[in-house]
């Protein structure tokens, strides 16, 4: 089993198709889908570019955790402002889980409104536990080379 760092595959084929609303007002509806992030372990989680959904198989369980993980804000709404002005990004809040004992090696962000399409694979790059404390998940600064989300 793997976690391999990515943006979907699926991910990138539905933004062209205007199936993930990451901004207040788009496709004729108000308000913004909402985005979680989930935690999984690489001994038994299969995550790459191919993964499609939100899935249990993997997920991390312990305390402080709830499968399906928690729900993201979004902080900047998608934008071209920086260097190259060609790239497009969004950016998240980071995360926390208060009270936590679990391991975890990598997330999954997915876009829950919308049937649980995943959106991007991160891979932690070992193997990160908590015990009876905070689990945190610091998002990059939002810009072009560093948001979490971007499209060049």
């Amino acid at each position: 089993m793997s976690i391999t760092q990515c943006m979907t595959s699926s991910f990138k084929a539905e933004v062209l198709s205007a199936q993930h609303n990451f901004s207040a007002l788009i496709r004729n509806i108000t308000g913004q889908d909402v985005f979680k992030i989930a935690l999984y372990s690489a001994a038994t989680a299969s995550l790459d570019a191919t993964t499609t959904v939100y899935t249990t198989v993997g997920e991390i369980t312990g305390t402080g955790y709830t499968a399906g993980g928690q729900t993201l804000t979004v902080t900047q709404t998608p934008t071209t402002t920086g260097t190259p002005t060609t790239t497009a990004y969004i950016d998240f809040a980071d995360v926390s889980w208060t009270g936590a004992t679990f391991s975890a090696d990598g997330a999954l962000i997915y876009n829950s409104t919308n049937g649980n399409k995943s959106v991007a694979v991160l891979n932690f790059g070992s193997t990160k536990t908590v015990s009876v404390g905070t689990f945190t998940i610091n998002f990059p600064a939002a810009g072009t080379g560093s948001a979490i989300v971007e499209i060049e």
